[in-house]
């Protein structure tokens, strides 16, 4: 199907599809945003990472402790 459309009708369809991805983007943030607290967490979580306060995903899951 895509190699019979002209070069406008797939910039009209790649515009589109970038439509429905912000789309879908909009409303995960607008649901996030929506959790009590989420704010104030994603702010503390950002200050933790950038001052280095974080431990791999997998070093959770083993139950390690933060030194």
């Amino acid at each position: 199907m895509i190699d019979s459309m002209s070069d406008a009708q797939l910039r009209v369809a790649s515009e589109f599809l970038e439509f429905v991805k912000s789309r879908e983007a909009d409303a995960a943030t607008l649901e996030l945003l929506a959790i009590p607290g989420f704010e104030t967490s994603y702010a503390r979580g950002m200050r933790d990472v950038k001052a280095g306060r974080t431990r791999p995903r997998r070093s959770l899951a083993r139950g390690a402790t933060v030194s």
